[in-house]
C-alpha cells in the first residue's frame, strides 16, 4: 500500500472517530439511579410502604413490591433479572422523579417496563402519564391484564446538565390506591451519528485528498 492511500485512509478514519468518540464512549450506561428499585431490599414480605427509595422522589409513599401476592398476574415478577418493582400508586395517585446527569444538547434513549394491576375493581386499565424535563412526552396505559410491557421514548434532547425524569399516575381514578407497575427504567446516551454536514465535509476533503494523490503520481 502507499504512503498516500494509507495516509488517506488514516485520515477518514480519525475524522469519523473525532465525530463520535465522545457519544459512542457513553451510549452503554445506564444514568438512571436504581432503576430496577433493588436498593432498598424489602426481605421476604410481599410489599411494603416506604419514606424514601434510593435515587427517587415521590408526591407519597414509595410503594415497593415483589412476586404476585399484592395484586400481580400469577408468576408475576419482574423481566429485568431483579426481584422487585414499584407500584406507583401507594394510598393515592402519586408521582415518582428523578433528576439525572445529563449533557447539555445530547440525545437519550428512555425504556422501562409497565404493566396493569389485574385485581383492580371492574378490571380497570392502568394509565401513567411520562414527563421529560417537565414536558410530558407520551402516555401509557395497559389493561389489567397485560403483564409486564416494554415501553420506549426515543431521541429525548437534554437542555441542561441535569433533567428531571417523572411518572405520573393518572389511573385508574376510581381506584387510586391499585396498580401502575414500573420497573427497569433505563436513560442511555444515544450512539453518535455524524449528521449531514459532517459528512458533507468529509467528502469534500477526501476529494481534496485524492485530487492531491493524483496530481503527485501525475
Amino acid at each position: 500500500m502507499r504512503p498516500s492511500t494509507l495516509f488517506l485512509k488514516l485520515a477518514v478514519a480519525a475524522l469519523l472517530g473525532t465525530a463520535c468518540a465522545a457519544a459512542s464512549a457513553t451510549s452503554s450506561k445506564n444514568i438512571v439511579v436504581n432503576g430496577s428499585f433493588e436498593d432498598n431490599n424489602i426481605g421476604n414480605v410481599p410489599w411494603t410502604y416506604l419514606s424514601s427509595v434510593v435515587g427517587w422522589k415521590s408526591t407519597g409513599p414509595f410503594e415497593i413490591e415483589k412476586g404476585s401476592n399484592a395484586g400481580g398476574l400469577p408468576s408475576f415478577n419482574p423481566t429485568d433479572k431483579g426481584k422487585q418493582y414499584l407500584e406507583l400508586d401507594s394510598t393515592e395517585l402519586t408521582t415518582v422523579s428523578q433528576d439525572l446527569h445529563t449533557k447539555k444538547g445530547d440525545s437519550y434513549d428512555l425504556s422501562f417496563q409497565f404493566s396493569g394491576r389485574a385485581d383492580t375493581p371492574g378490571q380497570a386499565a392502568s394509565e401513567m402519564a411520562v414527563f421529560w424535563n417537565g414536558k410530558q412526552i407520551g402516555i401509557v396505559t395497559e389493561p389489567a391484564t397485560s403483564g409486564w410491557v416494554t415501553v420506549n421514548f426515543n431521541n429525548l434532547v437534554a437542555t441542561g446538565k441535569s433533567t428531571d425524569l417523572s411518572f405520573e399516575a393518572l389511573g385508574p381514578k376510581n381506584a387510586p390506591s391499585y396498580g401502575n407497575y414500573l420497573d427497569n427504567v433505563v436513560v442511555r446516551n444515544v450512539p453518535c451519528v455524524p449528521e449531514a454536514g459532517n459528512f458533507a465535509m468529509l467528502a469534500a476533503g477526501m476529494a481534496f485528498m485524492a485530487i492531491s494523490v493524483r496530481r503527485r503520481r501525475q
